[in-house]
């Protein structure tokens, strides 16, 4: 018996062996296969599967090395962490756990997991001291409670994460997700605010941003902070929709229908962004008086998307504009079923 013993610990041990030189040849695939013998054969070791999961961690696949790694932590976290001390040096990595943990959550919630992610993401917690560390695993803990519906939880951590680190941008930009939503506008702006003065080419914040000063009816500052995000990223129909809606509210209808023009012209467009791109110019031309231009643009906003129901109101305003009063009428009744519908 003692024999039997002394041959299954030869083995796994040439399979530890054999897949850290495949580790050291960088060639990962091997390696797993090496790690995933050993971890068959001796499924309650811990060390196995933190073997396991580095071929994966080197190939990017942090789901797969996150699944692993947490596996080995669940079996025994000191063991755990010794072989994690051993591939650190072997590799002249620091944070291998939080790397691999935190990027496997980041995956998981990528795909609404929320709560394979919100395991990883605990545990990466675990495994950090250095007060950015934690609060960028703070700021993700947030956002998944976020998406997962737990706003009240999420805002404990975020403010966690901004305790430990005031230039954490991902936990003002979620602050002010969550503020937006619960229609507290003035909060959203600030923690919005706060994120773009600490990355001034921070995309996202100033898209967001601008969102919130159009809920506001800031209409100057929206189209401030629009202007700066379509210059960064000039082919995005979500800005360009806003700043021309921005636009309109200002009455700048020659500026408002020009950037809606921009929608149009862009090489994919969708049916919905399509639609809403005309309304835009509908409702520009409708305003400057321009009543049978406007109905062109309206027939062509019902064309790219007839669920649109403005289109059919804008419409019949437009025809009764224009002393039209039958074919008002009749796209009045069109509006009618539209939004009954």
């Amino acid at each position: 018996m003692l024999i039997f013993i002394f041959f299954i610990d030869c083995g796994t041990r040439e399979y530890k062996l054999s897949g850290d030189l495949f580790i050291k040849s960088e060639e990962y695939e091997k390696a797993a296969v090496q790690f995933k013998k050993w971890a068959n054969r001796d499924p309650d070791n811990a060390k196995a599967f933190v073997s396991l999961s580095v071929p994966y961690y080197k190939k990017d696949d942090y789901k797969k090395s996150a699944e692993y790694l947490g596996k080995a932590f669940d079996i025994d976290r000191d063991s755990a962490r010794k072989a994690v001390g051993y591939y650190e040096n072997l590799m002249k990595i620091d944070n291998y756990s939080w790397n691999v943990l935190y990027n496997g959550s980041k995956d998981f919630l990528n795909e609404q997991q929320f709560k394979i992610a919100g395991e990883l993401i605990e545990k990466a917690e675990e495994e950090v001291t250095a007060p950015k560390y934690k609060a960028v695993a703070y700021a993700l803990h947030g956002r998944i409670l976020m998406m997962g519906k737990n706003e009240e939880k999420s805002l404990d951590y975020l403010h966690k994460a901004l305790n430990l680190d005031t230039t954490n941008v991902d936990a003002y930009t979620y602050l002010g997700e969550i503020y937006a939503k619960q229609n507290n506008t003035e909060k959203a702006i600030f923690h919005l605010k706060k994120a773009v003065s600490l990355n001034p080419e921070y995309f996202t914040g100033y898209k967001l941003l601008g969102q919130n000063y159009l809920k506001a009816k800031k209409y100057d500052m929206a189209i401030e902070i629009l202007e700066k995000a379509s210059s960064n990223i000039t082919n995005e129909p979500v800005i360009l929709y806003d700043l021309a809606y921005a636009y309109l509210q200002k009455e700048d209808y020659t500026r408002a229908k020009s950037i809606a023009g921009k929608i149009l012209g862009l090489p994919e467009v969708g049916p919905n962004a399509q639609a809403e791109a005309y309304i835009i110019t509908g409702m520009s031309d409708i305003y400057s008086g321009k009543y049978n231009e406007a109905i062109e643009a309206l027939k062509n906003a019902i064309a790219a998307d007839p669920g649109n129901c403005d289109s059919y109101q804008l419409l019949a305003h437009a025809y009764n504009k224009l002393g039209k009063a039958n074919l008002s009428r009749e796209f009045s009744k069109k509006w009618k079923k539209c939004v009954a519908k």
